[in-house]
């Protein structure tokens, strides 16, 4: 047999053992960036899912707030109670609104609210802060503020 015969053998054999080593090593790294990316995406989707019900929360809130009418004969001020500047005691809320003493997975948005007087014949200055846990980037905060204008 001459030497060609022989390394054409060799090379009609298939691959090494080491070649596919290499080859599955380049997969490899290629499927753990496709799963990284995946990853990101799904927590990119939560964060986004998470400021939706922060903002629906402040909204519904301040709507709460803003309902609060004065009424006339005998003059009552609705919000003149809660008018004391300082912000209330935090109240945990799931994403239906419904208040808890403390936070848990369901219950994660932190509620806040803060009802200013601004001086006789001014408005007050309501505001809602909603605030919601990032992971292990802290917390992150929807503030909504609205002047409300003295009905007398």
């Amino acid at each position: 047999m001459t030497r060609r015969r022989r390394l054409q053998r060799v090379a009609d054999r298939g691959f090494t053992l080491l070649e596919v080593l290499i080859s599955v090593l380049i997969a490899m790294i290629g499927l753990l960036g496709t799963v990284a990316v995946q990853q990101t995406l799904v927590n990119a989707a939560a964060d986004a899912n998470n400021a939706q019900v922060a903002v629906q929360l402040a909204a519904l809130t301040m709507e709460q707030l803003g309902a609060r009418t004065t009424q006339a004969t005998p003059f009552v001020d609705m919000l003149g109670e809660l008018a004391d500047g300082e912000w209330t005691d935090a109240v945990y809320l799931d994403r239906r609104g419904r208040p808890r003493a403390e936070a848990s997975g369901a219950n994660r948005w932190r509620l806040r609210t803060r009802v200013r007087d601004l001086g006789p014949a001014r408005p007050y200055n309501l505001t809602v802060e909603v605030a919601y846990p990032m992971g292990h980037a802290g917390w992150k905060t929807v503030r909504l503020d609205m002047e409300r204008r003295k009905s007398w």
